[in-house]
């Protein structure tokens, strides 16, 4: 088993369900107003966006590679009455062959909130429909640190990446870390559209 799974089933596995924190930042800006759809929602944990989307009707699959997460994603998606919107997996994203496949042009909104895994962002960019949102907060670099170079981006990494996919930036920011907090890791976010390729006008 990765052992970060190991990790996280350990963490999960005495929590019970209850209220869960606000969605990451980006997240209610950039679905305001945008009608619910099929959503995906990467290393979901208890639910903390999956659970905020599906109480507001979209249909969202979530992943993640701890099945006592996953366990407690549903206890939570029940309590707030939305289990039926819910299609939980659980997959190990750092897998290689993948055990969870992002299927091309499948989701209307694509959210991965602190996971990363390099290797996934090509998926990524190919199962947002086009019109659809992709949306991130990933960490950066703690002041100390401590954190390993593989779960962290690099300064800038974040946007440089999706402006090169040529798809509509409509929210990037970096908040930096916080050493007075104990050295907190800073945040890249990003919101970005895929483009709305329409066929060409006969008329």
């Amino acid at each position: 088993m990765n052992p970060q799974i190991a990790k996280w089933n350990a963490r999960y596995a005495d929590r019970e369900p209850g209220a869960l924190p606000e969605p990451s930042p980006p997240l209610p800006d950039a679905v305001a107003g945008v009608p619910p759809g099929r959503a995906l929602d990467l290393a979901c944990g208890a639910g903390r966006h999956a659970v905020w989307l599906g109480s507001r009707g979209w249909r969202v699959a979530a992943v993640d590679g701890s099945d006592a997460a996953v366990a407690l994603l549903l206890a939570n998606a029940e309590r707030a009455g939305c289990r039926e919107r819910i299609a939980p997996h659980v997959a190990d994203l750092e897998a290689d062959p993948p055990e969870f496949t992002i299927e091309p042009a499948a989701y209307d909104l694509i959210v991965d909130c602190y996971f990363l895994h390099r290797p996934l962002f090509a998926a990524i960019r190919g199962g947002v429909r086009p019109g659809g949102l992709f949306v991130a907060a990933l960490h950066l670099p703690a002041p100390d640190g401590q954190r390993g170079h593989g779960y962290v981006l690099r300064p800038g990494e974040l946007e440089r990446m999706v402006r090169g996919w040529r798809w509509n930036v409509l929210h990037a920011a970096e908040r930096t870390a916080r050493v007075a907090a104990g050295g907190e890791p800073g945040v890249a976010e990003i919101v970005a559209r895929r483009p709305d390729v329409r066929p060409p006008s006969h008329s």
